[in-house]
């Protein structure tokens, strides 16, 4: 059987991957590579405050739609209101289910698996320079995004509401496995910075990547591993375990 190592942020909620890959004859292991922190909450919160101020909501990740979530909820009914009434944009589904679940608000573009894809959706939407869309993001956000709204004449305002660091128990996680038997046949990477993190690790341990598959979900990913020197066998196009599991089953 094949063991995959899932190199993604811890969640105790978010099993599709596993599950997925399980019943697919698969035999998957999660490593977590990356822990979160919220910050700038004051910030934050007085820009969900003015809902009247934003033409709407970029996110492109779960952990900045649980970091909204945490002022979300506190505020007045009335700001409910104010963005319910505006567009709220999404990479991937997993990120959408987030804004359903924690914020109540429908949303768009969660067909969209990375920024690049996004993009066109928002401009779609939205008209050139209308009131800025707030863009809530991690530490570690690329300016893909940014840059493509600046290109089209779409104004935003990105506000980091998380930071992003290795997780702690990477290095004891990829240590049990080795010891356990549990070498891998695929190594699935669903971040740049779960790469930047997790590559130096497995070199500190001396565990052996030769002939393991890389698999990176998305193009920024991908880019990171490449820039590392490591061969990519395959990108998934969108973030999700339907995807993952195509891939494995008939990779390029």
């Amino acid at each position: 059987m094949s063991n995959v190592w899932l190199f993604k942020s811890e969640d105790k909620n978010d099993t599709q991957y596993t599950d997925k890959l399980s019943r697919s004859g698969f035999s998957p292991f999660h490593i977590p590579a990356l822990c979160f922190k919220f910050c700038n909450q004051e910030s934050l919160k007085s820009s969900l405050q003015s809902p009247q101020d934003h033409s709407g909501i970029i996110f492109t990740s779960q952990r900045a739609v649980e970091a909204v979530a945490e002022i979300y909820i506190k505020l007045p009914l009335s700001c409910h209101a104010g963005w319910i009434e505006k567009k709220i944009f999404v990479v991937g589904d997993a990120t959408g289910r987030a804004v359903q679940s924690l914020l109540k608000l429908t949303c768009i573009g969660h067909e969209s698996g990375n920024a690049q894809q996004l993009v066109p959706i928002i401009i779609k939407e939205t008209v050139a320079f209308d009131k800025p869309l707030l863009y809530p993001c991690g530490s570690l956000a690329k300016d893909e995004l940014p840059r493509l709204l600046v290109n089209n004449d779409r104004d935003f305002k990105a506000l980091v509401v998380y930071e992003t660091s290795q997780h702690p128990q990477l290095k004891y996680t990829i240590q049990k496995l080795i010891s356990g038997g549990q070498r891998p046949t695929h190594m699935v990477f669903f971040s740049p910075s779960g790469v930047n993190f997790a590559l130096p690790v497995l070199q500190s341990l001396s565990v052996d990547i030769t002939g393991v598959k890389m698999i990176a979900i998305g193009p920024t990913t991908n880019i990171a591993l490449v820039q590392h020197k490591i061969p990519v066998l395959g990108v998934c196009p969108s973030p999700t375990a339907d995807s993952l599991v195509h891939l494995l089953n008939c990779p390029p």
